[in-house]
């Protein structure tokens, strides 16, 4: 009797020991260190620059096109005295007419151009682009195909930093929600939570190379990267170095919302498929991250393009607009243009968010596992 109750025993302890073993495995494999973490952050970040850079300038250039219009009217031209059409400047000068005291005329309002200089541009620009493939044929064949990747310096030296700053502290930030937040909504909150506290750390550090890049990959880029660092210059000397930071709040707008919808979007969808598909299996864990990134990212990029329009518009316009609040300025978007004003640009966007994520997300997830 005592033979078999020691048997027993031994049975049950060789199990706990098993099970134990099996665990610190299974942990071992699912709790990368910070070093796999952030090697896997910058490989996610390089693939996506590569191959998402084309967009971006695409995207930015049919969003900020819409600056330079042909005319002008009598109550536009008065709101700042030098404007940029095409390759033409032009300066106007507005002159008021009164009436003598007793005569019953109307005052008049006029606009005068009273100098106008060509520009000349290293390069020729590509002008009028109706939708995403016209824009892409009009680049190559005026600026050539390596336009389209213009601004992909500046894209490496800010992705690699702000993508390990926000996945890894996404990673930590929900990880730690997870383990102390037991609240019935835990599974769907912290994802939230940690993308948008995630996102508000990253944009903020890396604020001043988004303006640059985004001006590099605009109509100014096309002289070069010189002329851009002295546009970037002279607005840092006028209004401050603060100024570097003019894109952060429409970032915010734009970024903040973004990230919590991604996440909460990402985990519930890879959620979901991991029931039809077992994630052991590194092309199953490739294909329901890759899935899951794309699902997210396209619903998230198109519920937040009226931000991106506005923030592209902030960056490239005049001062005018640089000095209107974001909610301002979806405003004279939506008033000049409608809501089709406000999307410009979402196809393309939808298309390089849904891949970049998709790309990002399979290789950050799968390389921080091997």
């Amino acid at each position: 009797m005592d033979t078999s109750l020691e048997t027993v025993e031994l049975d049950n302890d060789s199990r706990i020991v098993n099970t134990l073993f099996r665990n610190d495995k299974t942990d071992s494999k699912t709790h990368a260190t910070p070093l796999k973490r952030m090697v896997a952050a910058c490989s996610g970040a390089l693939l996506t620059s590569l191959f998402t850079t084309p967009f971006d300038v695409v995207k930015t250039r049919l969003q900020s096109q819409s600056l330079f219009p042909a005319s002008l009217t009598n109550t536009s031209c008065c709101s700042e005295v030098l404007l940029s059409t095409r390759n033409l400047r032009r300066e106007f000068l507005c002159h008021l007419n009164l009436p003598r005291v007793s005569s019953n005329q109307a005052s008049t309002l006029s606009c005068t151009v009273t100098g106008a200089t060509t520009l000349t541009p290293s390069r020729q620009i590509a002008e009028n682009l109706n939708g995403s493939l016209d824009g892409i044929i009009k680049i190559v064949r005026h600026e050539g195909i390596t336009s389209l990747w213009r601004g992909l310096s500046p894209a490496l030296v800010m992705s690699i930093p702000v993508t390990v700053i926000y996945f890894v502290g996404y990673d930590y930030l929900r990880d730690s929600l997870w383990a102390n937040w037991k609240g019935k909504y835990s599974e769907t909150y912290s994802p939230l939570i940690a993308g948008a506290s995630a996102r508000t750390i990253a944009v903020s550090v890396i604020s001043p190379l988004e303006l640059f890049r985004t001006r590099m990959q605009g109509p100014e880029g096309v002289n070069g990267l010189k002329e851009v660092m002295k546009g970037i210059q002279k607005m840092a000397k006028v209004n401050g170095i603060s100024s570097l930071w003019r894109g952060l709040e429409p970032s915010l707008y734009r970024d903040v919302p973004f990230s919590a919808i991604y996440w909460t979007g990402y985990e519930l969808t890879k959620r979901h498929l991991s029931n039809f598909m077992n994630e052991n299996n590194i092309d199953n864990k490739f294909a329901v991250s890759f899935l899951s990134g794309a699902t997210s990212g396209s619903i998230a990029a198109a519920l937040t393009t009226p931000f991106d329009v506005a923030k592209t518009r902030r960056q490239v316009a005049s001062d005018q607009m640089k000095r209107l609040r974001m909610h301002r300025v979806l405003k004279q978007i939506f008033r000049e243009e409608g809501y089709k004003g406000l999307f410009r640009g979402g196809t393309l966007r939808i298309t390089k968010v849904a891949t970049s994520c998709a790309i990002m997300i399979s290789t950050y997830e799968v390389l921080k596992m091997t």
